[in-house]
């Protein structure tokens, strides 16, 4: 039995591992994002107030680049709640994946801002669809006490895909600095990745939990039983199953307002809420335009300091996934990243507030942005993901993590269209904002119950109790 167990909890790594590839993919979206909208030959061709494609201004145009793809994030998500529950969970992020394709080849072959658009529109889409059905997937194949970890695959290749995305745009920035091929290949890659992800998916195994939802009990026993060597949870997914024959779907009401979901609900709207308040968005997507302002003039110098933050993400996201996530749980991580990243903020703002950095302060902006990238990634960026898709069951759970991922891609299409606008106002006071913001979580993550090492099935009774 012990040699079944790590045979298949070797296949639960797997295919937790394969399905983060989609992260990957999200991730070098963001990062190629930001360093493309530095770019001469991109910002010359579309946004440019004389461009003939529009008359506004820079702006509004740099902020509707990001809006445009941030708000069909959000509504792929709000919908991914019906796909997962009727295409199946891994056959809604291969469907999604050839969606971001295509909208990436949209982009790649672009010539003017609508075509662009609508590639950001699919992109967009097919991102909101891919995070919520990767960690719905990767949440109900994994084993109890490895599930923090499996979860962590998601953010994890994100970083990863983040820190390509700087690199790719950086070295095309530096050796094609004329060209439009300079912003181009960071897209026409992302295509490539995506027929790669897509060969990788479909021999993966179906959702066991899924397959039980849908009645196939006898098949979702059985692939639990081959991902897990055992089934330790049978007797908690005997009842579940038996809910599940005798209840129908959850429903929005049910989940805001019913005795059984409601705390989950409300508590993962806290989470997403609070993460998107800490400003990572904005850091992420403009922090190329942060790094000038603070001296760095040279834009490949600014890209590549995006890249040294994603490497410091990449090193955060590796040690919670290899030692935090499962032994402090996810309650303390939440607290000391909030107290960690409130400190790092309130420091940049004080340093920008000062007005005309010299060269030591643009190292202590330089220092103290690394500091909280770094504990973002290790705490909030890690749990964000792992928190809301294991409290709810599985009669919910896609419904759930539509409507609360669906939330945050909001809040980041907001933060996303507004911030341009402050930075080129007030740089400190973005960042006093983001500070206050961070530092008050700290208040709501002592209420919320730890779930770390609980069995998906065994935690409805602590959430009842609450």
């Amino acid at each position: 039995m012990v040699h079944d167990h790590t045979f298949s909890t070797k296949g639960a790594y797997l295919s937790s591992m394969v399905a983060a590839i989609g992260g990957f993919l999200c991730g070098f979206d963001t990062g190629a994002t930001g360093g493309v909208l530095t770019m001469a030959p991109f910002r010359h061709r579309f946004l440019t107030s004389d461009h003939p494609s529009s008359s506004s201004s820079s702006e509004y145009l740099e902020g509707s680049f990001l809006a445009t793809y941030l708000m069909m994030a959000a509504i792929g998500s709000f919908s991914s709640g019906y796909f997962c529950d009727r295409w199946g969970r891994k056959y809604t992020i291969i469907h999604a994946t050839w969606l971001f394709c295509m909208g990436n080849m949209c982009i790649a072959v672009g010539s003017n801002l609508s075509l662009v658009l609508v590639g950001r529109i699919l992109a967009g889409g097919a991102a909101g669809l891919m995070s919520n059905a990767i960690p719905i997937y990767q949440v109900e194949i994994a084993p109890p006490q490895v599930r923090g970890r499996l979860m962590s695959f998601f953010t994890l290749m994100s970083i990863m895909g983040q820190v390509a995305g700087y690199f790719v745009t950086f070295g095309t920035s530096y050796l094609m600095t004329k060209s439009d091929w300079c912003w181009r290949t960071p897209y026409l890659l992302q295509c490539f990745v995506s027929l790669a992800f897509i060969s990788c998916m479909f021999p993966m195994p179906l959702s066991p939990r899924f397959l039980i939802a849908q009645g196939r009990i006898h098949q979702g026993l059985a692939t639990l039983r081959e991902l897990h060597g055992s089934i330790a949870e049978y007797d908690s997914i005997q009842k579940e199953i038996s809910m599940i024959d005798t209840t129908e779907k959850a429903t929005l009401t049910d989940l805001m307002l019913g005795p059984v979901h409601r705390y989950q609900f409300w508590i993962s709207v806290f989470i997403v809420t609070a993460t998107s308040m800490t400003g990572t968005a904005a850091v992420w997507y403009y922090a190329p335009q942060i790094f000038i302002a603070a001296g760095l003039t040279n834009v490949s110098s600014s890209i590549a300091a995006t890249a040294g933050s994603g490497v410091v993400s990449l090193i955060g996201t590796a040690i919670s996934l290899g030692w935090w996530i499962d032994h402090l749980g996810r309650r303390r991580l939440f607290f000391w990243g909030s107290a960690v990243m409130s400190i790092s903020l309130f420091t940049v703002g004080v340093v920008f507030a000062q007005g005309n950095p010299s060269t030591s302060a643009l190292g202590v902006i330089i220092f103290s942005i690394y500091v909280f990238i770094g504990a973002f990634a290790a705490t909030w960026g890690v749990g964000t993901f792992v928190y809301p898709a294991e409290i709810f069951n599985t009669r919910c759970r896609a419904l759930g993590l539509a409507v609360v991922y669906g939330l945050s891609w909001v809040y980041s299409t907001l933060i996303g269209y507004f911030v341009p606008y402050f930075l080129s106002r007030s740089v400190a006071g973005v960042f006093f904002f983001f500070a206050a913001c961070t530092a008050a979580s700290i208040i709501g993550v002592c209420f919320i119950p730890e779930t770390k090492g609980i069995a998906l099935e065994e935690l409805q009774p602590l959430f009842h109790s609450f």
